[in-house]
């Protein structure tokens, strides 16, 4: 087995230049491995950290640039890397980073997931490293993703009949798509449109406004983040929005809503079609519905994203990736938090959810 990955935290100018070194990672970068987000999940009590990964390769050495979210409890310390970390070999990355997070004293795990495909054998792999399955921590652990590099012509041609007959249709009865400026006005109306789910009580795992306000807050002010409305009458009210994110080479959409009533029918295929051509013009990678069943419950009616998914799945076909899986430091504290302690703790003082 080649020798461990050398792992280091990044120095202030690598912080200062993170979004455009995440790009040269080899799955590309994405929103949850930007700036932005570090920032936003300041919101739950989580901290970034930044490291620096050097993983020996077959062809010499790739670098990673992982961030990582650290939460303190009472027992230790826990760190995330949402998405990550991906490497062409997973063994002496995950020794490399075993060594270093020993290393800092009171770390009780470290909680990963390798942005790749999802197969029997890569969870093999994995649990023979001493990695312990965890649950989906990202939405877009399964999700539908979108190649961008074949073009907008064959990309278009991969879509629905029904997808590409109502861009076809919204564009020719006059849908109109505008990018409005991040200002108050467009986070108020934006939410109000995402509200008209389920009566109002909004999408399944909707978070607080405040959260959604700082999310897209961090985002626009990094440039890493836009906003579509769509118009389909001249009341000036939009019909349906998206918050889209462009962090990294994958583009992601994020967030979506829209009024029931309607004059155009099209308006959100129209949308985010406009959004991928903007992303292909921008020499993006992908294109990421965040978030579907696994594509073993695609047809689940119980599962609580299904009626999304099936808008979504017209685009695409379902991608599952690597679960979680915790690499466990202090086996003991790790099995008292997670037996006893957690559950007193956070009636007293609630924190993030992710040690579960």
């Amino acid at each position: 087995m080649p020798h461990a990955a050398q792992v280091r935290r990044a120095t202030p100018d690598e912080v200062e230049r993170w979004d455009a070194l995440i790009e040269a990672n080899p799955d590309g970068g994405h929103m949850v491995q930007s700036r932005a987000f570090a920032e936003t999940k300041r919101f739950d009590g989580l901290e970034p950290v930044f490291l620096v990964i050097d993983a020996p390769t077959a062809d010499g050495a790739e670098r990673i640039h992982c961030l990582v979210l650290e939460g303190r409890v009472s027992l230790g310390r826990y760190w995330y890397l949402p998405m990550g970390p991906t490497a062409t070999d997973m063994a002496p990355v995950i020794e490399g980073l075993r060594a270093f997070a020993a290393a800092e004293g009171d770390v009780l795990v470290v909680k990963v997931e390798p942005h790749l495909e999802s197969t029997p054998e890569r969870i093999d792999e994995l649990v023979a490293l001493g990695l312990e399955r965890s649950r989906d921590m990202q939405v877009m652990t399964h999700t539908v993703v979108l190649d961008l590099e074949q073009g907008e012509e064959a990309l278009f041609a991969s879509f629905s009949q029904m997808i590409r007959r109502q861009v076809r249709g919204a564009t020719k009865k006059g849908y109109r798509v505008e990018r409005p400026e991040p200002t108050q006005e467009t986070f108020d109306a934006m939410h109000a449109m995402m509200l008209t789910v389920a009566g109002g009580k909004g999408m399944a795992g909707m978070r607080e406004r405040a959260y959604y306000d700082a999310f897209w807050g961090a985002f626009t002010r990094a440039g890493a983040g836009r906003f579509y409305f769509g118009y389909d009458d001249d009341t000036g009210r939009p019909q349906a929005g998206i918050f889209v994110t462009t962090a990294g080479r994958t583009v992601v959409y994020k967030d979506g809503g829209s009024r029931p009533d309607r004059t155009i029918n099209g308006g959100s295929a129209l949308l985010l079609w406009t959004a991928m051509q903007d992303a292909i013009a921008e020499g993006k990678l992908a294109f990421d519905l965040a978030g579907t069943p696994p594509s073993d419950r695609a047809d689940d009616e119980t599962h609580p994203f299904h009626g999304l998914a099936q808008f979504k799945l017209r685009f695409g076909p379902i991608t599952d990736f690597l679960p979680s899986f915790d690499l466990v430091l202090r086996p003991l504290r790790h099995r008292v938090w997670e037996g006893l302690v957690r559950r007193v703790e956070w009636r007293i003082r609630k924190g993030p959810d992710t040690l579960r």
